[in-house]
């Protein structure tokens, strides 16, 4: 794999891996114990990322699918993309953002059909990762609808970000913090 995107899947990978052990052998209660003050249960943060990154993975799959049909190059960079995203601080929840209808998780959403489908996202990344490795993600762009025109490389690692973003949130929602 090329290193910029093995640094990334390995990021996407390390975040989800502190997400599971969060979420590992939790009830039913816990992940839907109400946080207070209009915040989202564990649950429905689960529900939110799996939508986010589905509708990122197919977002991306559509953009790469073109730049590759046009003639992508390879990329022959390897420097680190790993800080590309960090003028925005992603991850601070200190800087709020609004989500989408679309995106916003139900009121009580089944946690396991929820985890699944976050899995099944995380797989469908995976694989777009996979159909463009070694290309030059730099050349391909779209501006995100909040923060700012984020390159290949930025769109996947925003994955990762937008859930360790979240990570907190489902700390305090499971342990009252």
């Amino acid at each position: 794999m090329h290193p910029r995107l093995e640094e990334i899947t390995g990021y996407l990978a390390d975040v989800r891996a502190t997400l599971a052990t969060e979420l590992a052998d939790r009830t039913a209660e816990q992940v839907h114990r109400d946080p207070g003050a209009g915040r989202w249960t564990a649950a429905m943060v689960v529900e939110h990322l799996g939508r986010v990154e589905g509708s990122t993975a197919k977002l991306l799959e559509s953009l790469f699918t073109r730049a590759i049909e046009a003639g992508l190059p390879m990329d022959d960079q390897t420097s680190s993309v790993i800080h590309s995203l960090d003028r925005w601080n992603v991850p601070n929840r200190r800087n709020r953002i609004e989500a989408p209808e679309r995106l916003i998780p139900a009121a009580r959403p089944d946690f396991d059909k929820a985890w699944a489908s976050l899995q099944q996202a995380r797989t469908r990344t995976l694989a777009l990762v996979a159909s463009v490795d070694g290309r030059d993600l730099t050349r391909v762009s779209f501006k995100h609808p909040v923060l700012d025109e984020f390159n290949g490389y930025e769109w996947i690692l925003f994955i990762g970000q937008h859930e360790a973003r979240h990570l907190d949130q489902v700390r305090e929602a499971l342990h009252g913090r």
